[in-house]
């Protein structure tokens, strides 16, 4: 079948996507819709899942790392200490099966992206209406995932002695404000009231 550049209405998509897959009866085609639907469900699915195995791989590399800062001493200054080879491994572990999802969830992607480019308009659909399904069914989690991130990367920062004082509460800045302006006004209340003691 002949590569079609614009929209349109039509079951026959002939050879679809690998060949050996014909898809030229009605119920063949309705089958493909569902499928590709669910890809879509899967495809939004997948990013709530790589969140949590970078969340996951973050967090054993950080226990190295925690790990290695509590047994240091003078000489592991000098030479850096070593982890656990079990604690490595865990974290290489993770790393790689969060390598392997990432691939696997470009892969759909583009799948997916070659499935809207056959331009039917059936095809299309099933994708957005897939992809609506499983944003309404994991944005929610994801939305608490990137939250959760954000409040764990404020709450990591660390601040040295020199600019503990630019990091205050509102509260705290709005009292030592209205201070500065009361001791200003004080001080030119004063200047005010010795200038016109030394006139009379």
């Amino acid at each position: 079948m002949m590569m079609r550049m614009s929209f349109w209405f039509g079951t026959d998509l002939g050879t679809f996507l690998f060949s050996g897959i014909n898809v030229n009866t009605v119920g063949c085609f309705i089958a493909t819709c569902i499928v590709i639907g669910v890809l879509a469900i899967a495809y939004e699915g997948m990013k709530t899942l790589q969140l949590k195995l970078h969340k996951k791989s973050k967090a054993s590399m950080m226990a190295n790392t925690t790990r290695s800062n509590e047994n240091s001493s003078l000489l592991s200054k000098i030479v850096p200490s070593i982890p656990s080879s079990s604690s490595v491994w865990h974290a290489l572990g993770q790393w790689l099966l969060e390598v392997l999802h990432f691939s696997l969830h470009n892969t759909l992607g583009y799948i997916l992206m070659l499935a809207a480019m056959t331009y039917n308009v059936y095809i299309c659909m099933a994708l957005v209406i897939g992809a609506a399904i499983g944003y309404f069914v994991f944005g929610i989690a994801l939305l608490d995932l990137n939250l959760s991130e954000i409040r764990q990367t404020y709450n990591s920062i660390s601040c040295e002695p020199e600019c503990s004082d630019a990091i205050v509460p509102v509260e705290r800045q709005q009292s030592t404000v209205s201070n500065i302006a009361e001791q200003i006004v004080s001080e030119i209340n004063a200047d005010v009231h010795g200038s016109s003691s030394q006139q009379v």
